[in-house]
């Protein structure tokens, strides 16, 4: 038998005549291959990994049986072609569902639950002012319930409540200037809503009376102005003579109502007390004597007890005003008496005592009781003012007028001052601000302060500097050197003011206070020959005229004046 061999045939293997190796493949069936030089030492038919070779922990690279890793190859690496075609957006969000529908009745909830969400909001914005308002009353109530404490609040169970509005001094426990009688007839009454209601404008600034100008003043000091809370002066006491005389016992004064010149006669501080009457709120009499036409407002003879007219009121205007009847130094009385000294103190200290002194045209004043007595230094002048017209003839009002001092202008000019002082006597209880914290970077919020508490004695002084015609109103800050010592005190500051500006930021109405003077004046005018009283009282906001029996006052002044020789006998 004849078997068939199989026939085995071998491709055609294509030469390669630029090199060495396998010539290039063509067609489609390309195969991947890694060139290679020969230098090249080849430790892998195919390098899998590519440039990051694997090895076992421990184990080293061996360059020399695998070759350099920098020669490896990428034609094995995978590639990734950016194709936008390939590329497919992932949506992870939720599929918007369409609204169900509600009916009214839903859709009115839906809004209102939405109103008090945004109710809610607001609330919680406006925690924060809220709990810093709740703060402040706190602290507000604390301090004034330790006030409270500190007057003897929690020391009695039983009697009275102390404190309220107006602390110990209730309006039924401030006492009367002075005791009325039953024989004396209440002639008047005018309440201050409708004394505030009044206005007489145009009334001209007053003109000094021919040269009745009395006594010498000092220059000011003006190193005093350099005086603050870190740099204290300690306040002196500065002897010298203080006269205080009223209008029927001026002798000029009598001298001009027997010439003829004027109709109306007082002082600067009678005409202040009554010019401001709708501030005060403590009790204050003043005595009216109509001889013939002519009317002269005088202060009642106290026998040498300072007159309320006189006093310098302390926190008289406060919420918290000091009480009258209580065993401390802090009661009414002693601060007006230690205002008063502080006053008088103050106001010579700031003064050069030493140096160039102005005279007046008269260098002696007219009621010096004895030769080689000391001088006053204060200056006395006698002004009128005409108010309008009575009985078709200028109403003319004669006031004896003074000056504490002078300063050398920016021009070098003369100008006359009204000195005055504050004293702060315990911040805590007078419902204050510290002086010492705040008198040298709010000096206004101080004054501020003492507009409030003070309102009555500011104007006083602001009138009392604009009827002397005064250029300019010096103010010092005095406190005590300790809240419990009110003996020894230091200088804190000084403020130099215009007295016009001054009336201005005070809301004292110049216009209105004539118009209150020409008011009660008209009414002392209509009465005859007499004696009366202008008392205000305790408890209201009002005054009260009074028709006084002939020799009223007189027996008083003459039985204390007995009593005082008894006990020097």
């Amino acid at each position: 038998l004849q078997m068939a061999l199989a026939i085995f045939d071998l491709d055609d293997l294509p030469a390669q005549t630029a090199g060495w190796g396998p010539a290039p493949l063509s067609g489609d069936d390309k195969v991947t291959f890694q060139q290679f030089n020969k230098a090249d030492r080849i430790g892998r038919v195919a390098d899998w990994l590519g440039v990051d070779r694997f090895f076992r922990r421990g184990e080293r690279y061996n360059e020399r049986m695998y070759g350099s890793a920098a020669n490896a190859g990428t034609n094995f690496d995978y590639v990734h072609e950016m194709d936008e075609n390939n590329f497919r957006l992932v949506d992870s969000s939720r599929p918007a569902q369409r609204p169900i529908q509600r009916n009214f009745r839903a859709r009115q909830m839906q809004f209102r639950k939405l109103l008090q969400k945004e109710q809610e909001r607001k609330e919680q914005q406006q925690y924060g002012t809220n709990q810093k308002m709740k703060r402040s009353i706190v602290k507000e109530q604390q301090r004034a319930f330790k006030q409270w404490q500190r007057r003897g609040g929690g020391a009695r169970a039983s009697g009275p409540r102390p404190g309220g509005r107006f602390g110990n001094d209730r309006p039924k426990d401030r006492p009367v200037s002075v005791q009325v009688r039953p024989e004396w007839k209440v002639l008047e009454e005018m309440d201050f809503p409708r004394l505030l209601k009044l206005s007489l404008p145009g009334i001209a600034p007053g003109e000094d009376i021919g040269d009745h100008q009395y006594g010498t003043l000092h220059f000011y000091d003006k190193a005093c102005d350099r005086v603050s809370v870190k740099n204290t002066a300690p306040l002196q006491r500065c002897g010298g003579a203080f006269y205080n005389v009223t209008t029927t016992e001026d002798p000029i004064i009598s001298e001009m109502a027997r010439g003829g010149i004027g109709r109306v006669f007082a002082t600067d501080t009678i005409l202040a007390a009554i010019m401001t009457a709708p501030r005060s709120v403590y009790s204050w009499d003043i005595v009216a004597d109509r001889v013939g036409d002519m009317l002269f407002l005088s202060k009642r003879d106290t026998g040498g007890i300072s007159n309320p007219v006189d006093a310098l009121t302390v926190s008289e205007t406060s919420i918290d005003p000091p009480a009258f009847d209580v065993a401390s130094m802090n009661n009414a009385k002693d601060l007006a008496t230690e205002a008063l000294y502080i006053n008088q103190n103050f106001r010579r200290q700031v003064l050069k005592r030493d140096g160039d002194t102005f005279k007046m045209k008269h260098p002696e004043v007219p009621f010096e009781e004895e030769d080689g007595a000391d001088l006053p230094e204060t200056a006395y002048k006698y002004r009128k003012f005409v108010i309008g017209q009575s009985d078709g003839k200028p109403l003319e009002v004669v006031c004896r007028t003074e000056h504490d001092g002078v300063i050398l202008g920016n021009n070098g000019d003369v100008q006359t001052l009204t000195i005055k002082a504050f004293n702060e006597w315990d911040s805590s209880q007078s419902g204050g601000v510290d002086w010492r914290g705040k008198l040298d970077t709010q000096k206004g919020a101080v004054l501020a302060t003492e507009m409030k508490n003070n309102s009555c004695k500011l104007a006083k002084w602001t009138v009392q500097a604009l009827l002397a015609g005064s250029d300019a109103m010096k103010l010092g800050y005095v406190s005590r050197v300790s809240p419990r010592n009110s003996a020894q005190h230091v200088i804190l500051g000084t403020q130099q003011l215009k007295p016009i500006e001054f009336a201005q930021n005070i809301s004292l109405n110049l216009d209105n206070c004539w118009a209150i003077l020409r008011c009660i004046v008209d009414s002392l005018l209509r009465q005859p020959s007499g004696k009366y009283l202008i008392l205000k009282d305790p408890h209201a906001n009002l005054v009260r005229l009074y028709s006084l029996p002939d020799g009223t006052f007189e027996s008083d002044v003459s039985s204390s004046e007995d009593d005082k020789e008894e006990e020097d006998q």
